[in-house]
């Protein structure tokens, strides 16, 4: 669902910049200032909000310190400052300068907010669940609140409390799409795919233009075996995003499910044309070769994608049968020997996989996905997902641990 199954979880951050993503409004008190004052530290605020909304942190810091120097109890140029050492990844300010917000207005909802994301991905769960609960006792009616809620709980995995808070926040806010989205997340989560349809078609009601919305139902859909409603939705989706490779494989395989494997070739080969190695690709048109008893030339394109990836336990073993085929047995009985050693690994890796198709934001499966690679001593592997965990959370200790722990094993070979 973080934006995981912990679902991909979108943070909403209701006092990032003081501009709320759903609507927050922000009051500014400068009753000690003179009226030019007021306005040069407000102007100022704003100027920070306006770099850090296009990812120029440096600037937005600098100028939210020019408003904080105006005037020192300006409670939002503190969060604007906060949410702007967030972006850096320096949690330890992001939480300094919410804490000193905090201090000057124990009322303001959306420091509480901040905070808890902090919280969150510094990895320190009990104190975010315990701010979130303390801005819902001062906003209990905040759809915005119980979303971000809802997303914390799916973070760490507890899915049913994050049904109960996005529920809650729908009932609030019944044109709040994304927690359709995420509790649809959340409903495959726990294995309840039509609870999840329906959750991403009443969003897909209120925005029609949601390419990812659109992809994640035909993955239900084709998991469910309902290929043209998948094939449907894989097109609506691509409507967004026209050269996503990942879309035009899922319609190779929704093809193949409709035993339409010359439109499946095509996907494949389009895919091929926009990333040359994705690795399923050459996988999936060595397996429709095979079919037509051109074993050669299938060879080719295991070859390929165990070139790309020499774990890939599926590969070895249709590649050990073509070898077959052709009369080459000893090549033929490596190749699934290969493969035998390798399909615990695979079967492991298939589980997380499964989670980041629906999911890539999701850091723990991506930390997850690393642990497996390192227990398999795949360390380049493990350190290329904890790297990638890190960069969704930049807080997230255990990813960093073990990120320290794969470099030490890759030094000491």
């Amino acid at each position: 669902m973080s934006r995981k199954i912990t679902a991909q979880v979108k943070w909403l951050s209701i006092g990032m910049a003081c501009a709320g993503l759903i609507g927050v409004i922000c009051l500014y008190f400068f009753a000690s200032e003179s009226p030019r004052d007021r306005a040069a530290a407000k102007a100022l605020f704003d100027q920070g909000n306006t770099y850090l909304n296009v990812g120029q942190v440096g600037r937005a810091i600098a100028y939210y310190k020019k408003a904080i120097d105006r005037d020192p109890d300006f409670v939002y140029a503190y969060n604007g400052m906060g949410m702007a050492y967030r972006a850096t990844g320096d949690l330890a300010r992001a939480e300094y300068y919410l804490l000193q917000a905090l201090a000057l207005d124990r009322t303001a909802v959306e420091t509480y907010n901040n905070l808890g994301i902090i919280y969150s991905e510094s990895d320190r769960p009990e104190k975010a669940e315990a701010i979130y609960r303390q801005a819902l006792s001062l906003a209990p009616n905040s759809a915005v609140m119980h979303y971000n809620l809802g997303a914390f709980y799916g973070q760490i995995g507890q899915y049913r409390k994050a049904v109960e808070e996005y529920r809650k926040a729908v009932q609030l806010r019944q044109d709040l799409f994304q927690a359709h989205n995420n509790l649809a997340l959340t409903y495959i989560a726990l294995g309840k795919p039509k609870e999840a349809i329906a959750e991403y078609e009443i969003s897909l009601q209120l925005n029609p233009h949601q390419s990812r919305a659109y992809y994640n139902l035909g993955l239900v859909y084709a998991e469910e075996g309902q290929y043209e409603v998948a094939l449907d939705y894989y097109r609506k989706a691509l409507r967004g995003k026209r050269n996503n490779p990942d879309i035009h494989y899922h319609l190779g395989l929704t093809y193949e499910g409709l035993q339409q494997e010359e439109q499946a070739m095509t996907q494949y080969e389009k895919v091929l044309s926009l990333a040359p190695s994705h690795r399923q690709s050459h996988y999936r048109i060595g397996l429709l070769l095979a079919r037509e008893n051109h074993y050669r030339e299938a060879v080719a394109y295991y070859e390929q994608a165990i070139s790309l990836d020499p774990q890939y336990a599926d590969a070895h073993y249709n590649l050990g049968r073509a070898y077959m085929k052709l009369g080459m047995k000893a090549e033929a009985q490596r190749e699934m020997n290969l493969f035998e050693k390798m399909s615990q690994y695979n079967k492991e890796k298939e589980h997380i996989g499964k989670i980041l198709l629906y999911m890539p934001g999701d850091a723990a499966a991506h930390w997850k996905l690393g642990r497996i690679h390192e227990k398999y001593g795949q360390y380049e592997r493990a350190i290329i997902a904890y790297r990638k965990a890190l960069t969704l959370r930049p807080g997230f200790a255990e990813a960093r641990r073990g990120l320290k722990e794969a470099l030490q094993r890759t030094q000491s070979l």
